[in-house]
């Protein structure tokens, strides 16, 4: 049984316009699996992962969760959902500005029963010497990885990553997504990370690729190995 299933799933923002933003979507997620949701700006890979993070509810289908339907969830089984179950690293950091490195990550791990030591996951992700610097202090490749160690620290089933590298550069953005497809592998942590970055997809051991908020498309790392195989064979002379 899948670890992660979404089954129909639709979202409409209603108002004076209603908008439809993700329309019948399926897919599943095995645990322990790095997930890659691949699609241009407004193809509505925010909105899914936002739903799976209970941070908003579908308007039909269901959401299914290591066996537990979250879209049924009330308003304070959701807030636990999110305490224990999420870990969320964003595009923009969002550090708290007048606490340490080793603050920012002990302050999440206040949230959690199963919370990892502070210590030991930002000596994980490469910043033991920065344990006393403030957010303005540091790069944003190590804002970056404050964000991902106050996520893992937590101790989640699921870590949802949001445009992780959208505001770093190649080099920085590479190391941050070797850092995240390490960390999930060695924890055993599900990972789905959004992206419009073909060749950061081409890391997953699944891309969705989502266009006008459906599913178009579902590979594994076997069948994307398949078709860098062919796509490599030499074309042969014409006689």
């Amino acid at each position: 049984m899948s670890f992660i299933e979404l089954k129909n799933v639709g979202k409409e923002y209603r108002g004076e316009v209603n908008v439809k933003a993700v329309t019948d979507c399926s897919f599943k997620i095995n645990e322990g699996e790095f997930v890659a949701i691949l699609g241009a700006s407004g193809a509505g890979k925010t909105t899914i992962l936002n739903m799976l993070g209970g941070m908003d509810s579908p308007t039909e289908g269901s959401i299914i969760v290591d066996e537990k339907n979250i879209d049924q969830l009330d308003y304070n089984e959701l807030i636990e959902y999110r305490r224990h179950d999420i870990g969320f690293v964003f595009q923009f950091y969002n550090l708290i500005a007048n606490l340490t490195t080793l603050e920012n990550v002990e302050l999440a791990c206040q949230l959690s029963e199963n919370a990892l030591d502070p210590r030991i996951i930002l000596k994980l992700v490469g910043l033991e010497h920065r344990l006393n610097s403030f957010p303005s202090q540091l790069s944003g490749g190590e804002q970056q990885r404050v964000a991902i160690a106050r996520a893992i620290a937590k101790n989640p089933k699921i870590l949802l990553c949001d445009e992780p590298t959208g505001a770093l550069d190649s080099k920085t953005g590479k190391m941050i997504i070797d850092l995240l497809y390490k960390t999930c592998k060695e924890m055993k942590m599900t990972t789905v990370l959004i992206t419009h970055n073909v060749d950061i997809a081409k890391i997953a051991d699944k891309i969705i690729t989502i266009e006008n908020g459906t599913v178009q498309d579902i590979k594994t790392k076997e069948e994307l190995k398949t078709v860098e195989i062919i796509e490599e064979q030499p074309k042969k002379k014409k006689k």
